[in-house]
């Protein structure tokens, strides 16, 4: 199921930084919108860093959030997502659940915001991918 949400905006071209800030407040609003409880924001481990924890019913959802400005509007940030990124996010859920326990069912799932000159789209992949064991 994607769910493909569009804000019509004026995009503030800034850096790549900022644009993935930008991208992880919208996100997080979006979950929120959505019913989620957001645990929490860019939480790290060393070297790793899961973008968004959230709660939505008994699941704890993992979620890697992409943003990208595109001129032309046809870009897929949710395809650098790829095996390797998605073995760290796994080896982090790994490492939050040493820290905060959780017995109940879990999810990762893909965020990806494209900003073009005249609007903002979000595109949400809920179940983006499954880690072997979960």
């Amino acid at each position: 199921m994607l769910f493909c949400r569009t804000y019509c905006i004026f995009v503030f071209v800034g850096s790549a930084r900022q644009t993935g800030e930008n991208g992880e407040i919208h996100a997080a609003d979006f979950l929120v919108y959505k019913g989620f409880e957001v645990l929490h924001r860019n939480w790290r481990t060393g070297h790793l860093e899961i973008d968004i924890i959230a709660r939505d019913g008994n699941k704890i959802v993992f979620i890697e959030v992409k943003s990208r400005f595109d001129k032309l509007g046809n870009l897929h940030p949710e395809d650098m997502v790829n095996a390797g990124k998605q073995k760290k996010l796994i080896l982090a859920a790994q490492l939050y659940l040493r820290k905060f326990p959780h017995d109940g069912p879990l999810r990762f799932d893909v965020i990806s915001i494209v900003s073009t000159p005249f609007s903002r789209h979000l595109y949400y992949h809920p179940d983006a991918f499954f880690p072997l064991g979960y």
